[in-house]
């Protein structure tokens, strides 16, 4: 396997000048830049990427923790993650949590260790001092389709509230009045949302909520 010494000896310059190339550096001549990136062509040389996150403090890894790697929803988008992760030319380190907040925080923690370059993550039920931590720390972080209230990171999801709203009314433009609802579990955000927003747009027809029109389940 080639080193970068060789890369050097096949460019006819110093060891310093492969590696501003390397790294992008601008203060490498065209020709001399021209002929380092030819020799690594030809000799197929690969930067260690350990060794290159050591010197600029990059991964070029992303973390993704997952609520449930089973559901569908959480499959498709660990894969379009990874797809446009990898589009970017970064790698992606994927967690399963499996609903379970330990090992959310189990994983968290792992790909923190492993100085990732930024984390994505749909969060269990309940809170997560660990996270809390991890934003108060700076790790670049976004929370997807869920969040933890009072962790002060961006959220990606989808506007939950206008659906449901937009559900009831066309039911109720269908003349029903007697409406259920079967919501996530009710201690993720996004479960107790839509039976909030469920009971708001029930109420802006007169329409109220009963107990027992309220059932629990799965996503």
């Amino acid at each position: 396997m080639a080193s970068i010494k060789d890369v050097a000896a096949e460019a006819g310059v110093s060891v310093a000048t492969v590696s501003r190339v390397l790294n992008e550096h601008p203060s490498v001549s065209a020709e001399a830049r021209a002929r380092v990136r030819a020799a690594v062509e030809a000799l197929g040389y690969r930067p260690n990427a350990v060794a290159r996150s050591l010197r600029t403090d990059q991964t070029r890894t992303l973390g993704l923790v997952i609520s449930d790697v089973l559901n569908p929803y959480f499959t498709e988008l660990a894969r379009s993650v990874e797809e446009e992760a990898r589009a970017l030319g970064y790698s992606v380190i994927i967690g399963n949590a499996d609903e379970r907040p330990d090992l959310q925080d189990h994983h968290v923690r792992t790909l923190l260790d492993r100085r990732i370059d930024g984390l994505l993550v749909s969060p269990t039920d309940g809170g997560s001092p660990l996270m809390l931590q991890a934003a108060r720390a700076g790790t670049p972080m976004v929370f997807v389709d869920r969040w933890i209230k009072g962790v002060d990171v961006p959220v990606v999801r989808a506007d939950g509230q206008q659906a449901v709203r937009d559900l009831v009314a066309h039911l109720c433009g269908l003349g029903h009045r007697r409406l259920a609802i079967i919501a996530g579990p009710a201690a993720t955000t996004t479960g107790s949302e839509r039976v909030r927003a469920f009971r708001d747009a029930l109420a802006a027809y007169g329409l109220a909520l009963p107990d027992a029109y309220t059932g629990q389940g799965d996503f």
